[in-house]
């Protein structure tokens, strides 16, 4: 919110106060001023008239000027390069010494020619040129025919000597985006009175206008027709006004909606009467298709977004933009104008999905006071009746469901020391809330404070006593340690520990660690749901419809990076998160890993492409570095019929028969979606379920004292069981059995269809003493027997 500090004299008497001293006791009652900007800074400026104007000697868009500066200081030539510069014209000199924001005035000769100071446009001023119009833009700045030769205070004839104070509020103070409650803020610091300003229409006139709402989006909608306008120039101390607080003068229509906006806080809107299809106004929020608005463009509608409509025709966007259809413009006599309360969460919507944010809706978003409609369509209404010639004013046609009853906080002075820590006396207490304008009620020691309708951040005792505290001053409450031991130890939980532990090792590992959003649209929530199922949370009022839903799950968000570095041109990628996921049936903390392209070792001299074992050696190092030993968990063949993980390299992993992470290369369809090259490889992991299992310190062993005995072995088995099951069994059959490891796998020639040849290396230890050849031979039968039995094994010669 940007405050002239003009404009706010108008109200406050700021006399002995510089703006510097008013922001530090803005800042410190909560009502920070994030900077104070001048709207010109410039000296040794004065006012001369053009009495010459002669094409330069040597050059083609220079001219030799004589300019009147005055009787003090009598006539100067200036070389000037404006295109609008031209004998007769009024303009802004910056004399020899004259200190601009850029530059600092000197007599020089340009092309031969002396010039003896500078014809000025007003952006070399310092004025923003957001506010200046092109044609300022274009050349020096034209003043009035009747502006004074020779007057020095330039800035002050201008309207330029103002400070402008930006207010950076918090969404608790959406009541102080209004000058008016400003000035009552001020008043309050300042402790001096406000004077507001007054406005009343001569008379009001009935009519048969009809104004409704067909959505509980819309709770208040009010209407006034003015009749007999005459559009024209604003006059100069609106202008000014509204310069201030950069917005850019239109007509006397249009500025009379910003400059009332500006003071109350409550957005206007207003409809050329005559290009209504009919004289009714009616909110509904289940209109569809196209909407031409007055920017000239067309904007798609959907159910949900707030339409003031007119015979079924939509007229205006709520709160955002009005039709093409019934604008207000030079030749507009007759309009309707506009004061309503919209649902700031559906304004926020519709704006945020066709880009369209305003000063008027970023109002409605953040809230408006629902009981001044009667009194801002007042002000606007006789401002039209003073600066455009109104000839008629109707009285206000009303719809409003809300209500309107003085808003009471009952409490207490002992509460309210109680809560601040403070030893206020009651009186303290009971002038600094009438100060801040609020009603105070005393019996006893309780006290009901009413609220002003503007200040809609006060709902509660802890308001109030929080306006206390601020205006009081947060320096009244007493500093002291607190009393009592701490019970207490600080750091991290264990499972905080491991978290942090598998960062480091999957950061040590080359990978590097992103963040993304929680909240996926709706083609993403369902994607790689492995681990979880069921129902996502769906936010009622979503920014945008791909952040719709909270996901369930990480792998869709981090593939959507992967494939964002990818495109632009960044192929080798090892991206992992850890991310807690909700969900209506679930919360748990999720672990993602994706890598894709090349994996560079040794400082990039050797690559290799990622494949299903580097996913693999990452999930094995991981279960290493929790303590989990590769008989807490099993890993099997992943069976989805989703087009997402590929179907032969790809494993899913279970503690017990609960699914706890998946893992492999990626569906080609999966990496033509993405962008991904190929041998892409994702992993998930339910890092809640596996941070759970208790796990026993690691415990040292003494070395074999005796030889071990190597056998190997090979046999034909049928093609789907998988090599783990065998591992486990053979395992099993025998405790001097010490390592099972696969060495081959055979498929083709000699081998039937449907079968597999696994030949594997078997090692039996005797920790107690040295084996024969008979016992190790009589393990191997065990072991034999025990795969014939389990998997109708065949063995191989």
């Amino acid at each position: 919110m940007k405050v002239s500090w003009n404009w706010l004299g108008q109200f406050v008497d700021l006399s002995g106060v510089s703006p510097e001293e008013l922001a530090s006791k803005m800042t410190f009652a909560g009502v920070e001023v994030e900077s104070i900007d001048r709207l010109a800074k410039a000296s040794g400026l004065l006012i001369g008239e053009i009495l010459s104007c002669e094409s330069h000697p040597d050059s083609d868009h220079l001219r030799v000027l004589q300019v009147d500066e005055g009787p003090k200081y009598g006539i100067h030539q200036i070389v000037c390069g404006a295109p609008n510069a031209r004998k007769g014209l009024k303009v802004i000199v910056a004399r020899e010494g004259a200190v601009l924001p850029s530059i600092t005035i000197a007599k020089s000769v340009i092309r031969g020619v002396e010039s003896d100071g500078m014809c000025c446009a007003l952006y070399e001023l310092g004025v923003d040129r957001k506010s200046l119009s092109e044609k300022q833009c274009a050349g020096i700045e034209e003043l009035a025919a009747e502006a004074p030769v020779g007057e020095e205070d330039v800035l002050g004839y201008l309207g330029l000597d103002d400070a402008i104070l930006n207010l950076k509020l918090l969404a608790n103070r959406p009541d102080l985006n209004a000058m008016m409650n400003v000035a009552e803020e001020v008043g309050t610091l300042l402790d001096r009175p406000v004077k507001l300003p007054e406005f009343a229409v001569k008379k009001h006139v009935k009519t048969a206008f009809k104004v409704g709402s067909e959505t509980k989006n819309c709770p208040s909608f009010w209407i006034r027709e003015v009749h007999g306008l005459k559009v024209g120039p604003s006059p100069e101390w609106m202008r000014r006004i509204l310069f201030s607080e950069g917005v850019r003068s239109i007509d006397s229509v249009v500025d009379v909606g910003n400059f009332v906006m500006l003071l109350t806080g409550q957005p206007l809107n207003m409809y050329d009467l005559d290009k209504l299809p009919r004289k009714e106004l009616v909110v509904r929020d289940d209109c569809e298709g196209d909407f031409v608005a007055m920017d000239g463009k067309t904007y798609r509608l959907v159910k949900g977004d707030l339409v003031v409509t007119s015979a079924g025709r939509g007229m205006c966007l709520a709160g955002i933009m009005t039709s093409k259809e019934c604008e207000v413009d030079g030749e507009t006599a007759n309009v309707a104008i506009e004061a309503a309360v919209f649902q700031g969460a559906a304004i926020r919507h519709t704006s945020n999905r066709l880009g369209l944010a305003s000063e008027s809706s970023s109002r409605f978003v953040k809230g408006l006071n629902p009981s001044q409609a009667e009194r801002v369509l007042e002000i606007a209404s006789a401002l039209l009746e003073r600066l455009c010639g109104a000839a008629s004013v109707s009285e206000s046609l009303v719809y409003d469901t809300l209500p309107h009853e003085p808003k009471l906080i009952r409490t207490s002075y002992d509460r309210i020391n109680r809560r601040l820590g403070t030893s206020f006396t009651n009186e303290e207490i009971a002038s600094v809330l009438r100060k801040d304008h609020l009603g105070v009620n005393e019996n006893g020691d309780e006290i009901s404070v009413s609220v002003p309708a503007y200040r809609i951040d006060m709902a509660e005792g802890c308001d109030v006593s929080e306006e206390v505290i601020r205006l009081l001053g947060y320096d009244r409450i007493a500093s002291r340690l607190p009393s009592g031991e701490a019970h207490c130890e600080g750091g991290l939980t264990n499972e905080q520990r491991l978290v942090v532990a598998i960062r480091r090792y999957l950061r040590e590992q080359g990978l590097d660690e992103v963040l993304t959003y929680t909240l996926v649209g709706a083609s993403e929530k369902d994607r790689f749901d492995y681990l979880g199922g069921g129902d996502s949370y769906r936010l009622s009022n979503p920014m945008t419809a791909d952040h719709e839903y909270v996901r369930r799950n990480v792998l869709p968000s981090l593939l959507s990076a992967a494939a964002y570095n990818a495109a632009h041109q960044i192929k080798d990628l090892a991206l992992f998160e850890v991310s807690d996921v909700d969900a209506p049936n679930e919360k748990s903390r999720r672990l993602g890993i994706v890598l894709a392209g090349e994996e560079r070792l040794q400082g990039g001299l050797d690559v290799r492409p990622y494949d299903f074992y580097s996913i693999k050696g990452l999930f094995v190092g991981l279960m290493g570095l929790l303590g989990l030993a590769d008989n807490r968990y099993r890993i099997e063949r992943l069976r989805s019929g989703e087009k997402e993980f590929h179907p032969g390299r790809s494993a899913a992993v279970y503690l017990g028969k609960t699914l706890v992470a998946v893992m492999g290369a990626l569906h080609p369809a999966a990496l033509a979606e993405y962008g991904l090259s190929k041998g892409a490889v994702a992993l998930e992991l339910d890092l809640s379920a596996v941070l759970a299992l208790k796990t026993s310190p690691e415990k040292a062993s003494v070395p074999a004292k005796f030889p071990s005995i190597g056998r190997d072995l090979a046999f034909l088995v049928d093609e789907k069981v998988p090599y783990e099951d065998i591992r486990r069994e053979i395992l099993r059959s025998d405790k001097l059995i010490a390592k099972v490891d696969v060495f081959d796998v055979y498929q083709g020639v000699n081998i039937a269809p449907g079968k597999k040849s696994v030949a594997l290396s078997i090692t039996i230890l005797d920790p107690e003493k040295t084996l024969t050849d008979s016992e190790a031979s009589a393990v191997m039968e065990k072991a034999v027997a025990t795969i014939k039995t389990r998997f109708g094994a065949e063995i191989r010669s």
